[in-house]
């Protein structure tokens, strides 16, 4: 005969066939040790692979009408409801329990905000020099893999770094865990202190820490390393190697504020890690800027930071590629003039000297061709002198630009020919003519591409458009 157990609870689940006996809160002792064993022998059972062995199904024991325990494996879902049942006191408590976990995280966790921009690269717009390219290359969308990296590097994120004093790290002293959140749900207003100037001396190869007290009449309390300093907003507090200056404190008196001042290089890194740039789809241009953090203002603040920075560096590459091209312009443009008069002045030589000898309608129809090469000729090594500063030679336009020149060249030979059957003195004339023609075309083009230039230079927009300014909205399902 089985122990003493609670009976109801066994015969509703299945588990003994006893009959209803006392202690119905099941407290004996032997019947503790009963239940302990039966588990005992149920887990050597499903240990040996020859029971384990196709049985997809629970294992139970039965007393039989002779009192033997007797093995039943069969599914008995009136046992494990009566199991449910059973337990429903412990079941409800710990559902309760993790419920109100989890509403006591979600009301004092600080929320986590999120900042999104976005940002259009179209495709670049070639100054003067360079303007017919796209006739000899093929069209390429915009590269973004590059303006990725350049969103996220240092020249771009120090900027915004250093103008908005993100290495200063200032957090308002709390009671811990629920301090923050509990602030948020008594509707107090937030604490604010802002720097203008901070330089703290390292404390034994740390950064120093701080603690600033606000006190009332725009009063505050420095404390840090044995010190104890009294400052006024907006006014210079220098101590003991440490230069302070507050420009805003909004906060109750009492309230008090820690202070430390991270190196810049830490303080890249910590907003390269928030910051998230993601192009919409392949080969767009358009690129999703997105910034998280604890401060919708700031977060806001820092991502309209980072593109404008983004935007005005654009903007001052082009400007520096057309002030390279107008440099060289300058340098170029005294030699054609100088070339120039020597052809003009060689021709009227030699007509004196021949008695004003005129070209044949043949040569006159040789010479205008002749020219027009040339001038494409002369026309593309002014863009081979640009396109070497921006491209190698494998560079698909660098190639067309080649290939260009070779058909050109092709050309001016077999004009060439034709010029070589003429008469001797035709071919003089012919070819001092086309030293003045060409010489006279090339000046014009350079003073053409200089006006050009100079309109480009002072009206650069860059590439770069920044579509959408920075918006902040609560970050789903996050909480600092």
């Amino acid at each position: 005969m089985a122990p003493e157990v609670r009976g109801k609870a066994l015969l509703f689940g299945q588990w003994l066939r006893v009959q209803e006996i006392p202690d119905p809160y099941g407290k004996s002792i032997e019947a503790f040790d009963y239940v302990f064993r039966l588990l005992g022998e149920a887990s050597q059972e499903w240990t040996n692979p020859t029971y384990r062995k196709g049985i997809t199904y629970m294992s139970s024991k039965t007393v039989n009408a002779q009192g033997y325990v007797a093995d039943n494996h069969e599914l008995d879902l009136t046992r494990l409801l009566g199991e449910l049942i059973d337990h429903r006191v412990c079941i409800f408590s710990c559902t309760l329990l993790f419920a109100l976990c989890g509403l006591v995280y979600a009301l004092f966790a600080s929320p986590v905000y999120i900042a999104d921009a976005m940002v259009q690269i179209e495709e670049k717009q070639q100054n003067s020099l360079l303007k017919s390219l796209d006739q000899l290359s093929p069209a390429y969308s915009p590269d973004s893999s590059a303006e990725l990296q350049l969103l996220r590097s240092r020249m771009i994120l120090g900027g915004t770094v250093r103008a908005l004093r993100l290495y200063d790290q200032i957090t308002p002293i709390r009671f811990p865990l629920i301090g923050e959140g509990w602030a948020r749900l008594t509707g107090q207003q937030p604490a604010i202190l802002r720097l203008d100037t901070l330089t703290l001396p390292p404390a034994q190869g740390k950064a120093m820490s701080l603690t600033i007290t606000a006190l009332n009449n725009g009063k505050y309390l420095l404390e840090g390393a044995g010190n104890s300093i009294e400052g006024t907003v907006g006014k210079l507090v220098q101590h003991a190697g440490m230069t302070i200056k507050v420009r805003e404190l909004s906060a109750p008196a009492g309230t008090r504020f820690r202070v430390k001042q991270a190196t810049q290089l830490e303080a890249i890194n910590a907003l390269s890690q928030q910051l998230n740039v993601t192009e919409q789809s392949k080969e767009s241009g358009i690129l999703t800027l997105s910034l998280t953090g604890a401060d919708p203002v700031l977060i806001a603040r820092t991502l309209n930071h980072i593109t404008q920075s983004y935007l005005q560096q654009n903007i001052a590459r082009q400007a520096a590629q057309d002030s390279q091209s107008l440099a060289f312009l300058q340098r170029q443009m005294p030699l054609v003039r100088s070339e120039l008069e020597q052809a003009e002045e060689r021709l009227n030589t030699y007509r004196k000297q021949r008695d004003s000898v005129d070209l044949s309608l043949e040569a006159k129809a040789v010479r205008e061709q002749i020219v027009n090469v040339d001038n494409q000729l002369n026309e593309l090594t002014f863009r081979e002198a640009e396109v070497s500063q921006l491209y190698k030679k494998d560079h698909p336009t660098y190639r067309a630009l080649r290939e260009k020149r070779q058909t050109l060249e092709k050309e001016r030979k077999r004009l060439n020919d034709r010029v070589s059957a003429m008469p001797t003195t035709q071919q003089e004339v012919l070819r001092l003519s086309l030293d003045v023609d060409t010489g006279r075309a090339v000046y014009l083009q350079l003073l053409t591409r200089q006006q050009e230039l100079n309109i480009s230079q002072s009206s650069a927009i860059g590439n770069v458009r920044i579509i959408d300014p920075a918006v902040t909205q609560p970050a789903s399902n996050k909480t600092a």
